[in-house]
């Protein structure tokens, strides 16, 4: 059989990944009496790495130059659907000032009814103002839905009133800056319910350039001293929405937008350092061989954090809050994996691979702050080895 050290060789792989991704505890930046809390995603994917070995002419042993390249993509996502418990409650994002709302509804015989005020000074002292009233008649087919909003500089106004002669009745109303959103509701609100969600995406791309030696030790193992320079970098993007959908029941043709909350977080890191490894192969049966790689090294890293918050509003997203932060240092670095090669053609050999791979700085986001964790992630490949 042709040692791998002797001729170029070519090698791919193909497989999944999972990994252990801080996700930002967004929902904790949204205030509601039913609760918004929601459980973080599960984080797979799947990860391709390609491989190219070239032997050196160095005349003092069987060198090398070998790079080793790996993209991957995971994510992730988790919802919940939360019934209002009860005629009325509030829903508050960031430090929303500088409103009124006043809501009643009620139901007789006679049918339903729900009227509503709210005042609005944003935050640079733009005003704006929303008065409404509705009344179905009792009976099956009255129904009266509909709502308005009203804009100032940095802001908005909303209120929405929805009335059946069933008899029910609800209202709604909201106001948001940059400075916060508050929304309350009031009345018959079984149909309306609080959606949130949590959307995670991580991007990793991966090089090193190894120069080697195999050496054979003359019982059956040969082992692969190497070193060289890495490049690495990650990407991980994390959306939250929490939204109130308001329920127009039997109206034909009305649709009363969602209000709500979305922060949108986006991390990245590139890293640059040097590793050194070693391989191990040895026979296990014929055609088949049993290899251990383990790699270890430091890095300096540049971490960036981009997040913005924005209130969802009929016609219009309002921007809460945006922040760009930036975060450098020195990191530890270290892969770990094991792969039986199966042999069946002399330059060809089908590869089945485990392995996990540390990094002891990525970057989280916490409390609105830009931070590092450790991270651990772990695939399992099936791939090709082709040697020329």
């Amino acid at each position: 059989m042709t040692s791998s050290a002797d001729a170029p060789t070519f090698s791919w792989s193909f497989g999944a990944r999972w990994e252990d991704i801080d996700t930002p505890d967004l929902s904790s930046n949204v205030t509601a009496p039913i609760g918004t809390g929601i459980e973080p995603p599960d984080t797979v994917g799947v990860r391709t790495a390609f491989s190219f070995r070239l032997p050196l002419e160095a005349g003092i042993g069987p060198f090398f130059l070998e790079w080793d390249g790996t993209i991957s993509h995971a994510s992730g996502s988790s919802r919940t659907v939360v019934q209002p418990v009860g005629s009325s409650f509030d829903l508050t994002a960031g430090e929303p000032a500088g409103g009124s709302i006043s809501l009643t509804t009620a139901t007789d015989l006679t049918g339903a009814t729900a009227a509503g005020t709210i005042y609005f000074t944003d935050s640079s002292d733009d005003d704006a103002g929303i008065m409404a009233f509705a009344h179905s008649p009792a009976g099956n087919g009255n129904a009266v839905t509909q709502y308005a909003t009203s804009s100032t500089r940095t802001g908005a106004a909303f209120l929405a009133l929805v009335t059946h002669g069933t008899p029910s009745a609800a209202a709604y109303a909201a106001f948001a800056d940059d400075r916060g959103l508050f929304f309350q509701a009031l009345g018959d609100l079984q149909g309306s319910v609080v959606r949130s969600t949590v959307e995670q995406r991580a991007n990793h791309f991966d090089q090193t350039l190894w120069l080697g030696a195999s050496l054979d030790l003359g019982n059956g193992w040969t082992i692969t001293p190497r070193f060289g320079p890495t490049y690495r970098s990650t990407r991980q993007d994390t959306v939250f929405r929490t939204e109130v959908d308001i329920d127009e029941s039997i109206v034909p043709g009305v649709a009363i937008p969602a209000i709500g909350y979305q922060e949108t977080v986006k991390l990245s890191a590139d890293y640059y350092g040097v590793v050194s490894g070693l391989s191990a192969e040895t026979p296990v049966a014929e055609n088949v061989r049993f290899q251990i790689n383990f790699s270890a090294g430091v890095a300096h890293y540049r971490a960036r954090l981009d997040n913005r918050a924005t209130a969802i509003f009929p016609e219009a997203d309002i921007s809460l809050s945006s922040s760009k932060q930036r975060r450098s240092g020195g990191t530890l670095l270290a892969d770990v994996s094991a792969a039986l090669i199966l042999s069946s053609h002399e330059s060809l050999s089908v590869k089945f691979e485990a392995g996990t791979s540390f990094l002891a700085d990525v970057p989280v986001y916490r409390s609105g702050t830009l931070e590092t964790d450790d991270t651990q992630s772990y695939y399992l490949a099936v791939g090709l080895v082709h040697r020329f």
